[in-house]
């Protein structure tokens, strides 16, 4: 039954991408569709599949629209809406919904300018964490150095009540945020704030590219929390070094969350990624690990390899290991098997 399953969502995904398109373009209006499709087969204890070996299909379906300003020079009304089908976790998602908003926001595009947008947007800290998430399958400890798997106090991406600036000068570009809203943590969040820089330097086939980005989040007085969490500050660093086929990355962090009537709760991390692609394969592997004060063992420690095959435009066939050695500050001897076809329009 499995087989049979795959079998269906590997076909299903190679006959629909035809279909992707620009579908309106006239007098100063836009409308484009674009999309994923993936299927999975997963085994192991660090994937979604845990002792079992199990299937997954998922998907994107996003739609982007522009329309031009008469009376503002150069510039247009953006509206973006983006919905996943299933989950990015890749588990069976047969609880709530199986369609969820990833990014709802409208702003105005300048093009000297850039943008401003409100909405649920991509959050600032992603300058530096794109740097190694280049992975087609997910892998479960990606972001696991990250923010999120630390203080689950607010959402801290793709977040709802977001003013966003994000503006490119000369090869600097720059994201601002400003979080006024936080979806479900609306009553616990006073305020956030999130901002990033990010260049990339070229001298013939090399490009080195430096990234920092920062946030803070406040939570409003008077309101309990896991752990009297009030305050997570966090900064991230990254750099990136590209020649030809070649790629290397590395990522890291520094967190620190102050709480009600006990010490900082601080936390250090790096991610890391090498890459080299010879015709249509692609090799990945990357280590990360996140490191809690005072602990004697990692909160999170994972190394994973990846293989890209490029079957047709933008469409891969990938093989991906993984393997955790630390998880929640124990040592643990998990790993994980994923095999998955995906392609975007």
């Amino acid at each position: 039954m499995k087989i049979k399953m795959i079998s269906l969502i590997l076909l299903t995904g190679m006959t629909t991408s035809s279909y992707a398109m620009s579908i309106y373009n006239k007098d100063g209006n836009t409308l484009d569709i674009y999309g994923r499709v993936e299927g999975k087969i997963a085994s192991g204890e660090n994937s979604y599949a845990g002792s079992e070996t199990r299937t997954n299909l998922g998907g994107r379906l996003g739609i982007y629209l522009t329309r031009d300003l008469d009376f503002i020079p150069e510039t247009k009304i953006v509206g973006r809406l983006e919905w996943q089908v299933r989950t990015e976790k890749n588990d069976s998602n047969t609880g709530d919904s199986d369609l969820k908003a990833r990014y709802s926001y409208i702003g105005l595009s300048n093009k000297t300018w850039g943008e401003l947008i409100v909405g649920r947007t991509k959050n600032p800290l992603y300058q530096v964490m794109k740097m190694t998430d280049k992975y087609k399958n997910f892998t479960p400890n990606i972001y696991s150095y990250g923010i999120t798997t630390i203080d689950d106090s607010y959402q801290f991406n793709r977040q709802d009540g977001t003013v966003q600036w994000n503006a490119k000068f000369a090869g600097n570009e720059i994201q601002l945020a400003w979080v006024a809203g936080n979806g479900s943590s609306n009553e616990a969040l006073d305020y956030g704030a999130m901002a990033s820089y990010r260049n990339t330097l070229r001298l013939g086939d090399f490009r080195l590219t430096p990234a920092i980005a920062a946030s803070r989040y406040k939570r409003q007085d008077g309101v309990k929390t896991t752990d009297g969490r009030n305050q997570n500050d966090q900064i991230m660093a990254g750099l990136q070094l590209s020649y030809k086929n070649v790629e290397a990355a590395v990522t890291a962090l520094r967190t620190s969350i102050a709480r009600d009537n006990k010490s900082d709760n601080d936390f250090k991390g790096m991610d890391s990624l090498l890459s080299w692609k010879y015709g249509k394969f692609k090799f990945l592997t990357g280590y990360s690990f996140l490191d809690e004060k005072d602990k004697s063992v990692y909160e999170k420690e994972d190394w994973r390899v990846e293989t890209q095959i490029t079957l047709a435009d933008d469409t891969w066939l990938s093989f991906t290991y993984d393997k955790a050695f630390a998880n929640k500050n124990q040592k643990v001897n998990d790993d994980a098997l994923i095999v998955g076809l995906r392609y975007d329009f």
